[in-house]
């Protein structure tokens, strides 16, 4: 069998190769050269919008720090306002709660002064009854006199008409008819008298020397001034006295010495001072004699706006205040007048009344404006 017949091979062309191989290098240099402009560029591009990115980054801070500083303005103002809001109420409160307190010390003040002027006219009150009931008395003792001078005159009229009718019994007759005109004479004298007892009559007196003695029983104390007279309630504000001492003894034991008032009563108050007299603590574990006394070194009497006094012609009267205090005292017992200079010519109608019924009288002149003064050391009355 025969061979076949080989082809010819193809012959490799080394021009086509380096056309390829230079058309591949030209693409890589202009790739390159490319790459390298481009490479160029993007830094700058980088660099502009980095740049561009920061002023708008920037301007954004600005805005947002212009915002929070408008916001922190108003937050100063807000706030500065509000403290002045706030100092303003307090100050608006101060002065509120500065008149709430001064609106309760005047109520407060009200309220006294609205008790006082209760307790004045309670004491009015009872003065006017006082005076109402004897005002009634007098008159029914007035119209019971009335009664029985008309009841004389009556009498004494019968006995006349008997007189003319039975001129056998004229001389029994006459006689009871004396009888019946003198006492209907003492009975107008004794009217007389009852209506005009407040009258102080003008008369010549002769007296003894007189016998004094100091008070040792029984004591009623008056205060004569501006032509008045009013008791002095004496023993009671001592009571109270006590009464206030034995209650703070133990301020008195510690500090020695008191000062203390008491009242008013009857319009009077008294101003008083108390000391310890006794051995210190020390003295008494040494000695073993702890016995501590609290007394009276000075007291002090001074009326008040609520002292209801009457004037000596009304204290004369039957029936007045004064009257009715010594008219049931004991007899023999002490009234002492504490008189002013103004009422040196009205003290003896007074002691007159107090004499009339067997009650002795001391007399203890005071200067103008000085008040009733007492202490341990102080004289008693010496009374006539």
């Amino acid at each position: 069998m025969s061979r076949r017949a080989q082809r010819p091979e193809l012959e490799f062309g080394s021009d086509s190769f380096l056309d390829v191989v230079c058309n591949i290098v030209g693409i890589l240099i202009i790739l390159i050269v490319v790459v390298g402009l481009k490479v160029q560029r993007q830094p700058r591009e980088q660099e502009a919008l980095a740049a561009a990115r920061i002023e708008a980054t920037r301007a954004d801070q600005a805005t947002i720090l212009a915002e929070r500083q408008r916001t922190l303005d108003q937050l100063n103002t807000a706030e500065a306002e509000a403290a002045q809001a706030v100092s303003t109420l307090e100050s608006q409160s101060a002065e509120a709660e500065g008149k709430i307190r001064q609106a309760m010390e005047a109520q407060e003040l009200a309220n006294q002064q609205l008790v006082a002027l209760q307790e004045k006219s309670d004491r009015t009150q009872k003065q006017a009854a006082d005076l109402e009931s004897d005002k009634a008395a007098i008159a029914v003792r007035v119209a019971s006199l009335k009664a029985a001078i008309d009841e004389k005159g009556r009498e004494a009229l019968n006995a006349g008409k008997i007189l003319a009718t039975a001129m056998k019994a004229e001389q029994d007759l006459s006689k009871k008819l004396e009888t019946t005109v003198a006492e209907t004479q003492e009975l107008r004298e004794l009217l007389e008298k009852t209506e005009e007892a407040a009258v102080p009559k003008n008369r010549l007196q002769h007296r003894l020397s007189p016998v004094t003695k100091p008070a040792e029983k029984e004591e009623l104390h008056f205060r004569v001034s501006e032509g008045r007279i009013s008791r002095v309630p004496l023993e009671e504000l001592l009571e109270r006295l006590k009464d206030q001492v034995m209650t703070r003894r133990t301020a008195v034991m510690r500090f020695n010495q008191f000062d203390g008032v008491v009242g008013p009563v009857d319009g009077y108050t008294m101003s008083y001072t108390v000391e310890k007299d006794g051995p210190s603590t020390l003295e008494a574990l040494q000695s073993g004699d702890g016995i501590t006394r609290i007394n009276v070194t000075r007291w002090t009497i001074t009326p008040d706006d609520s002292l209801v006094a009457e004037t000596i012609e009304e204290a004369v009267r039957p029936g007045s205040r004064y009257r009715q205090r010594i008219e049931t005292t004991l007899p023999d017992s002490v009234v002492t007048m504490w008189v002013y200079p103004d009422s040196f010519k009205g003290f003896s109608t007074l002691r007159e009344v107090a004499h009339g019924l067997q009650l002795r009288v001391a007399a203890r002149p005071l200067p103008e404006g000085t008040p009733i003064v007492g202490s341990p050391s102080g004289s008693r009355s010496t009374a006539q």
